[in-house]
């Protein structure tokens, strides 16, 4: 692990300076944060960056100040380029806002509806599954991609093609979102944004013109009866179609590369399905696929004796909480016998944004491992695979693997 050679200057608060603890384009923590979020978390539970960020790394502390009324979201949203757009869905509001809108989408994401979209997900697994040569190789990350996007076209009853369009442009729209972002960086953002944009604009007028009952169908029907703007309905139907498979995939690759190199946990996995779930949830607090959050102060507070005046953003280490060793134990070790009070991770946010896709995301990721077990007895590296990873997101981009009956 390498850090900068720059001493930590305490600011008059007495504050470290994050990038002695974090140095966000440093590759070695870009490739494996853990390290660096264990010293932070012993050292440096509140420091600033070079931009006057406080960077929080403590469990206790994120669910303290990022659940309070006065530390919001919605100014976040100025600073990330075309993300800006989500300004007009539920993820861009707080308070009454926030509300209303999440109200119009929750009740897609029930445990009741998980259960009949996860249903697409195990059929495509088995038709990738079906085309799987003798020699037993295939792409993991293909496979991820292809089950969750396509599930997410289900929930939304659109198209379910142009999955490479996706990918890629998603690929550049989400290093913006760093903590130190180029201007190179915007400039792919806004790119990337000008076919997001335009592709679920298209979704939405082929839905006007081929009526079903999806939730583009009811967001249609919001926009129609005065429930929700224009802006609204283009906002959360491009997040849903784009972003709706980021998570999952991730941690359905993560997951298939760790049991290559741990066989007796796939082993166990295909073996007792009542350990399953455990292991889902042990891998989304082991391995946050988006380790960190920001947030606005709309007042002065005081964190660990540092002054934050109303106005600072905050970032919110959800990588590192997951990670804090007050709160897990062995908090690097991958351990899905935890008991249920160490099993409360954040990897899917906090507060009122907590992630409303989060049990359709886990539950993906359990039916994709399901549907291998299923028919095979391990899983092999057939490759190096390809990981790019930035310090706010975690991406593969191949996962070679060889199949065994």
């Amino acid at each position: 692990m390498t850090t900068s050679q720059t001493p930590a200057f305490p600011t008059t608060s007495g504050c470290p300076a994050a990038r002695d603890y974090l140095p966000w384009k440093d590759p070695e923590l870009r490739a494996d944060p853990y390290p660096f979020y264990a010293r932070a978390l012993a050292e440096a539970p509140v420091s600033i960056d070079d931009d006057g960020t406080f960077v929080l790394t403590r469990y206790d502390d994120l669910m303290h100040y990022g659940r309070l009324p006065s530390v919001v979201i919605a100014p976040e949203w100025e600073k990330a380029g075309g993300w800006s757009i989500l300004k007009s869905m539920a993820i861009g509001h707080d308070g009454a806002e926030h509300t209303r809108l999440r109200r119009l989408t929750s009740k897609w994401l029930t445990p009741k509806q998980v259960r009949r979209w996860i249903t697409t997900t195990a059929a495509v697994v088995d038709e990738i599954l079906d085309r799987v040569g003798s020699d037993g190789l295939i792409d993991g990350f293909d496979v991820a991609v292809e089950a969750t996007h396509r599930t997410a076209c289900r929930l939304l009853d659109v198209p379910d093609d142009e999955i490479e369009a996706v990918r890629s442009h998603m690929r550049q729209a989400m290093p913006v979102l760093s903590a130190v972002p180029t201007p190179e960086d915007f400039q792919a953002c806004d790119e990337a944004h000008v076919y997001l944009r335009r592709r679920a604009a298209d979704l939405i007028e082929y839905k006007r013109a081929n009526r079903g009952a999806g939730l583009v169908d009811h967001l249609i029907d919001c926009q129609a009866n005065g429930e929700m703007t224009a802006a609204e309905v283009h906002a959360t139907t491009l997040f849903i179609y784009f972003v709706g498979h980021m998570d999952a995939s991730y941690l359905i690759c993560s997951g298939l590369h760790m049991f290559t190199r741990r066989p007796d946990l796939f082993e166990e996995f295909r073996a007792n399905p009542s350990v399953r779930d455990a292991m889902v949830t042990e891998l989304v607090r082991f391995d946050a696929p988006e380790p960190v959050i920001t947030r606005t102060t709309t007042e002065d507070l005081v964190i660990h004796g540092v002054p934050v005046p109303a106005g600072s953003t905050l970032r919110l280490m959800l990588g590192a909480a997951n990670h804090d060793p007050e709160v897990f134990d062995n908090p690097d070790e991958f351990d899905y016998t935890r008991p249920p009070e160490q099993t409360r991770n954040l990897t899917f946010s906090l507060g009122a944004h907590a992630c409303q896709g989060r049990l359709l995301a886990e539950a993906e990721v359990r039916v994709v491992w399901e549907r291998i077990a299923a028919r095979y007895a391990r899983v092999e590296l057939a490759g190096i695979p390809v990981i790019k990873n930035t310090d706010a997101s975690r991406h593969y981009h191949t996962l070679p693997l060889r199949l065994v009956p």
